[in-house]
């Protein structure tokens, strides 16, 4: 647990660092933070949308036989 709390310490103190270096990077990496943002704003309404669409409909068992039987169920004794 130390070196991970550790390694997220120097990350985080050398990400602004790096920033300041070069200005275009910074404006990069916010385009790509709105993107991300845009993307799963629309993978959010997908699902949305999806699970609001797709309602079972009751699976209604075929029967190929149905319609030479003479009754309804067969009843178990016999011909």
């Amino acid at each position: 647990m130390r070196p991970f709390v550790i390694a997220a310490i120097i990350a985080s103190l050398t990400v602004p660092a790096f920033a300041e270096e070069d200005p275009s990077k910074v404006e990069e990496y916010k385009a790509v933070e709105q993107k991300k943002k845009e993307e799963a704003e629309i993978e959010r309404a997908y699902k949305n949308a999806v699970k609001g669409t797709t309602r079972e409909q009751p699976v209604k068992k075929s029967d190929p036989w149905g319609s030479v039987r003479q009754g309804g169920a067969s009843s178990g004794s016999g011909q």
